[in-house]
Parts: C-alpha cells; structure tokens; sequence
C-alpha cells in the first residue's frame, strides 16, 4: 500500500476530469521524454497532469520490526524520506520545465508503491481519470512492427484499469495502441435526461404549468385539434426515445432537445389537462429508460464480443509469429545440419589426405635417419681437422703480430731519428709526435713572456708562440718529483694515439720541461665568446647548438677509448673556437700526467672553476665518465643563458616550474617560439645531466646525442645541400669549405693568419707573390703552412658517410 500526494484534488474548482489529459511519466526523464511530447503535440489545447508513481528506496530499512523505533531512528527515517521525496519532486520539475518551454500549464499527482503498475491504476480509481497516456515499451525496443504493448507496466495497466478510462500507448513518439473506454458513453447517455428532469430549471417549468392550470379551470378544455396535437408530441417523443435506443452515442442530445420541444408545446397548449400532460411526459420517459437499459445490455454483449474478437485475434497474431519462429528455426537448423556435414566431409577428406602425408614422411625418416648417423660421422672427422687447424692460425697469427709490431715500432724509431737529424722546418704530420728542446720552447714564447700567456689553469699556464714558423699554444705543466720521466712519456704517448676534429691536436712535447706543444685555435675560448670578450659579437642559435653537438661528439669519442679516457677538467674555457668556430676540446687527458696527490690536492681548490665539477668527484676524488656529463650539463645551460654558473641550476629550475624560461634565455635563444621549444628541450636535458647522483643522469649516446644531433640537422640551412647522383640531400658543414675556392677542401693547410686553406688555392695564392691573408688583408708573418690533420680527417669521414 502507498501514499498520495495530492497536488491537483478532484474537488477543486479548476479540476475537470472530462478535460484534463493525464500522462503517466517515470523518473528517467530522457526514457520518458518521448511519451510527454506525444501527449503535448497530440493534444494541444488540452489541461495536462503530470502522473507519477514513486518507489522509495530499500538501500536499508528503518522500519524492520527487528528494531526498536528509537528517537534517533525515527528522525533517520524521516530525513532519508524527505530526501528521497526531494528527489521525486526535482524529476517533475525538470517535466514541468519541458511543458513550459512548449507554452503549456500542467499539474502534477503522485502516490508512493513500491509497485509501479498497482500505483497508475489506484490513482486512476482515485481521480476518476478519463484519458491518460503512457508508455507501452522503452525506446530501444521500438520499430516499425511494434504493434503490441512490450512492457509488463503496460500490459498491467491495460488489463487492470478501470473500464471508463481510455489510453493511449506511445513509443518512441508514436502511438502503439488504444485502449478504449467500455461505459462512459452509455453512463453519459443514461444520466443527462434524468439530471435534466431534476434540475430547477425544469423543476421551476413544471411547476408554473401545474399552476397554471389550476388557475384556468375556468377555461373550457381544449379543442379536439389540441387534443391530436398533444398525442402527435407524445408520439413524437416515442418516435424520438426509439431512435435513442438505436442510436446511443446521440441519446443526450436527442432527450434534451426531445424535452425542449415538449416543453415549448406545452406552452402552446397551456389550456390542455395537465394531469393528461404529466402522464403522458412519465410514461415518455419510462420508454427512453427501457430503450436506455436495453442499449447497455446491447452494448455490454457488443463489447465482450469485440473483446473476444481482440482476444482470438491476439492469439492467432501469436500462432502466426510462432509458426514464423518455428519455420525460421527449422530452416536454420537445416542449414546448420547442411554446414556440419559439410564439414565432416572436408575433416574426413583431410584426414585421408594427412594418412597419406604421414605415411610417405614415415618413409622418407628411415632413409634420413641413416643419412644422420653418416653425416654425424663425418662431423666429427670435420671438427677434429678444424680444431687443429684453428690451434695452427692461432699460433702462426701470434707469431705474425708479434712481427708486424717489431716491424713499426723499428720504422717509428727510424723515421723518428731522421727528423731529429735533420732538424729544419718541416710539416707536422699527424701521425707522430715531435720532440722538441727546451731552447726551442724558450725561444718560441720568447722565454715566456707575460703578454703572451693566454692562459692558466690548475694543471699549469699556456702561452702562444711561434715554433719552426708556425703559431702553436704550449701547455707548461707543473713540475712533480715523484713523477718519473717514463711516466710523463707514457701519458705522452697515449695523447699523440687521440685523434678527433674537435679535439685540439697534440703537435709535439717538450720532456725537459714537462710541456705540451698543441695546434693554435685564433678564436679564443667559449667563455670569451659567450661574454662577447673584445666586444665580439653573440653567437647565433645555429652556432650554440652546433657547438653543444660537437662538444658531444668528443666526449663521445674519448669515453670510448679503450681504456675510456676521461677529460676531467671541462669547462667553457676548455672549449677552443678557431676561425670557422668550430670547437675544439683543450687539456683533454691532463689527468693521465698528473700524480693521483696533486688531483687530490687540486679537489680542495675553492675556485669558481669547480662550480664546473662533478660534486661525486669532489667528495671521492675518483674521475668517472659521469663527471663529464656533469660539466657538460653546466656548459650547455651557460650556452642557452649565456649567465654566470654561480647559482645558475637552480634558477634555471625554478623558471621551468614557472614556466617562464625565455626570460632567463639569452636573446639569440629567444627569438621565436620554435626556438623556446628547443630551448626548453635542452634546458631540462642539461638539468638532468647535473644531478647529484651519478646514476641519474643520462647516457651520451643513447639519450643526449639522439636529442643535440636531430636539433642541430633541423637548423642546417637548405641552401647549404648538394645532391650527388642517387644519394640523399647532406649538408656542407661551413668549415671544410675553402675560402678560395668556396669548395670543400682536398688538403686542408693552416696559414699563417690562423685560417684553414686548401693546399693549391693557399699555394696559388702564395706563389703568385702576394704577401697578405686573403681573408684579413693583412701582412703574413710568414709563408710556412702547416697541415690541419684533424680537419682532413673530419672530412673525409663525412665524405664516406656521403
């Protein structure tokens, strides 16, 4: 049993049942949407009323007569139903809102059952509802050949509901099926004479012709032309009661009109006998009641049989579609039974034809069989002669090394005792290393004058000069006692095996003196540049990263070295740019010629340059290939900010959670949003090599050279690529072009001016007598070439990878 809500009662004077269209609606508002347009679009004009049925929740009960009703209980349960009332009454006002929006007023009703369908009939049996509509299936079920109610509410409701309320069944927006009401018409036609009869009007009419007559007794009785008129109304109204009978859809009408006319007669023959009148008008109205009553009876018996037709019809419907059901089902059946054997038969087939294949397979085993065991056989013999023979090359190859090294190691030394016979200006070869006297270093930096040091670091000072008419930088390193001579050797030789053209190429050594003698870079150092020392220009974007990939490319070249060489010492100042600006790594292997004391002894330094150093190194003293990639790290964020090191990672970070990087970015580094990307990339690479733990930082090859390499090919510029024959667009880097001759150099040579020159353009040049550089128009100090070793082989690296 449930509750209602009255929200429009019955009695009120604004509610009219025959007038109001009801529209049974549930609480999903988009399932039920459909049904209330239907009823707005089908019945414009007309008073809608919102009905509703609300199930209460049973998420738990409060009400279990396991449990006392407590206080505390009984609010519980009072606010948990006001809640759920809340919510019922939020989903009719979301319907009223859709009957607003069409311009359309409505009331609402509601009852509380927990069983939906019982709810709609009870409050059809309460308000004495005429017309209602609701929903006869969910959406999803609906098609074009529904024609049946598919909902269980629907059938219910159907079914259960009185007998003088219609309804109508949508889907979807489309009317499924009526049902129609069974007594209204003929209640209707039943009562309007007899609440026409009683009513005061009538009443009040009756009344003056009876007093009328009273008062006119005088008066003669009516002629007989009245009389005849009289029973002519009385056969009229017979006639008139017949035709209700036959016609009961029109029995109100016709009764009143039927009472009118009599009642105008009367008027017209007031001086008839009333009491002749009156029974006549009774026993008018006992015949409509009999006709009344017989057209119930004829109407009760036309609905049952109409019922019995639906029913019988409904039944055939469902024979019909059960026969379709079972036909289909048969014929797939057959199908299916048509398929299985089929595929017996293919199984079958290929059964035959896999005893057939085995059979030959188990044939053809034997025979391999026997070819196995022969060939096992002659295995074994192979194996025995290949393993003596292997022994065999193994030692003759022993014995063939062991000669080929004597042999060049004679050759060296030969070739080394001719230069040191000769000893005039000759050009550097990159493939040995030249001895030379303290004199020649003393005479060269014109015993180490003070102007012309151009450098100093804690593993010794660098002054230029000039040795056998070329420009080089020598390096004096400090003097150890506990470091012998063959140890200094040693290092030297390990250095004079490293090759790479962005390494600074070791020309010769000096052991009197404990000094290095390398080629001279022009362009100064990294830190100058990036300070705009001499107020030289900024470097462009193209040039940093340029720069930062081929600082990458070294690094990369000495970690795999066997034994992995570690540089130890990178900084700015470290990388060298020469006239092309290409750099070049400086004091790369220093650490091999120093004493492990001194390292120690150099790690408690509290210069600015350890800003630089891998803070793992400091606190252990032990070089890994991680402490580079630490310097690297620094070196890259000095690229992109151009900013002191002092305190430059953490402000680096915090403008990345700020996410305000391009004002910390040099302007070069800032000049488009492609750029800040790039920049972005780079900065948290660069944050990344820093970390404290060694572990955490990423490898050079795997991870920083796949992100610098593709940067750096992507700002190449277009106009600087050729196509050879089928191979793919490379560009030229700048620097192995010839000034001269604007083509990639054959035998790059070093002039005087410091600049890089192909052999025959430089000798052209020379020998035509012109005694300046071609790029600074100035004098030369002297016509001396020197062979740039490490460019020739860059180029013709990259020409075999072209």
């Amino acid at each position: 049993m449930g509750s209602v809500d009255l929200i429009a009662e019955p009695g009120d004077s604004d509610y009219d049942a025959e007038n109001t269209i009801f529209v049974a609606l549930g609480k999903n508002v988009e399932k039920s949407k459909t049904t209330l347009l239907w009823a707005l679009q089908s019945f414009a004009g007309k008073k809608i009323c919102l009905l509703h049925v609300h199930q209460p929740a049973n998420a738990f009960s409060l009400t279990d007569k396991k449990f006392a009703l407590g206080k505390p209980k009984q609010e519980m349960l009072g606010a948990f139903q006001e809640l759920e009332k809340k919510k019922m009454l939020d989903v009719l006002h979301q319907y009223c809102r859709i009957i607003a929006q069409e311009g359309v007023e409505a009331d609402k009703v509601w009852i509380q059952m927990d069983n939906v369908e019982k709810g709609i009939v009870e409050i059809i049996a309460q308000y004495n509802i005429r017309w209602l509509v609701m929903g006869a299936a969910a959406d999803k079920y609906y098609s074009k050949k529904l024609t049946g109610l598919k909902s269980k509410k629907a059938v219910f409701v159907c079914q259960h509901a009185p007998i003088s309320c219609q309804i109508w069944f949508s889907c979807k927006g489309c009317l499924i099926y009526t049902r129609e009401s069974r007594i209204d018409k003929s209640e209707k036609e039943m009562a309007l004479p007899l609440l026409l009869l009683n009513s005061d009007l009538e009443t009040q009419r009756l009344e003056q012709l009876r007093l009328g007559s009273f008062t006119q007794t005088h008066r003669s009785l009516a002629s007989e032309e009245d009389a005849d008129d009289l029973e002519g109304i009385s056969g009229s109204l017979n006639l008139q009661c017949l035709v209700l009978s036959s016609h009961s859809r029109n029995a109100e009408l016709a009764t009143a009109k039927l009472i009118r006319h009599a009642i105008e007669e009367e008027e017209k023959v007031e001086e008839n006998n009333f009491e002749r009148t009156t029974c006549q008008l009774e026993r008018a109205i006992l015949n409509v009641k009999d006709s009344k009553k017989k057209a119930s009876e004829e109407a009760v018996m036309r609905w049952k049989e109409e019922d019995d037709a639906m029913e019988a019809k409904c039944k055939a419907k469902a024979l019909e579609n059960l026969c379709v059901k079972e036909m289909s089902l048969r014929k797939e059946m057959e199908e299916e039974l048509t398929r299985k054997k089929q595929e017996v038969e293919r199984t079958k087939n290929q059964r035959d034809e896999l005893t057939k294949e085995l059979q030959t397979v188990q044939d053809q085993m034997s025979v391999l069989e026997s070819q196995l065991t022969e060939s096992n056989c002659t295995v074994k013999d192979l194996e025995d002669k290949i393993i003596s023979a292997v022994e065999l090359l193994i030692s003759f190859r022993a014995k063939r090394d062991g000669a080929r090294t004597e042999y060049e190691k004679s050759i060296t030394e030969v070739n080394r005792l001719r230069k040191l016979e000769k000893m005039e200006p000759v050009r550097f070869c990159w493939s040995e290393i030249l001895e030379f006297s303290f004199m020649e270093i003393n005479q060269a930096t014109r015993e180490f004058e003070p102007s012309w040091k151009i450098g100093e670091g804690r593993y010794g000072s660098v002054y230029k000069g000039v040795l056998r008419h070329a420009h080089v930088a020598i390096k004096m390193l400090p003097s150890y006692s506990s470091q012998s001579q063959i140890h200094f050797q040693n290092g030297v030789e390990v250095l004079s095996r490293v090759r790479h053209p962005h390494l600074v190429t070791l020309i010769g050594t000096c052991p009197e003196s404990r000094s290095l003698v390398y080629e001279y870079v022009r362009n100064g150092s990294l830190e100058d540049c990036l300070a705009c020392k001499n107020k030289e220009p900024p470097l462009s974007w193209q040039t940093r990263l340029r720069i930062a990939t081929e600082i990458c490319s070294a690094l990369i070249f000495l970690h795999s070295k066997n034994p992995c060489m570690i540089h130890g010492n990178l900084k700015p100042s470290k990388v060298l740019l020469d006239a092309n600006y290409i750099s070049k790594l400086n004091d790369f292997g220093i650490s091999c010629l120093i004493p492990q004391s001194e390292k120690t002894r150099n790690t408690n330094n509290s210069n600015l340059d350890f800003l630089y150093t891998d803070p793992e190194y400091i606190k252990t003293g032990i070089l890994r290939p991680q402490s580079d990639i630490y310097s690297f790290g620094m070196i890259l964020l000095q690229l992109l900010t151009a900013r002191p090191v002092s305190g430059l990672v953490e402000d680096v970070k915090c403008a990345l959670q700020k996410e305000n990087l391009e004002a910390l970015l040099d302007c070069y580094c800032s000049s488009g949003e492609c750029l800040v990307e790039q920049a972005r990339l780079l900065a948290n690479l660069a944050l990344r090599c820093c970390e404290s733990s060694p572990l955490q930082r990423p490898d050079l090859v795997s991870e920083i050279w796949n992100v610098l390499e593709p940067l750096r090919t992507s700002c190449v510029d277009s106009a600087s690529c050729f196509i050879s024959n089928s191979k793919e667009l490379q560009p030229i880097p700048s620097h192995f072009v010839c000034p001269i001759f604007q083509e990639v150099m054959k035998d790059p040579q070093i002039a005087a001016d410091g600049f890089t020159y192909d052999a025959e353009a430089i000798g052209g040049w020379l020998k035509s007598g012109r005694k300046t550089s071609p790029m600074t128009n100035l004098k030369l100090e002297h016509c001396n070439l020197l062979p740039n070793h490490a460019l020739y082989q860059a180029i013709q690296e990259w020409e075999q990878r072209c």
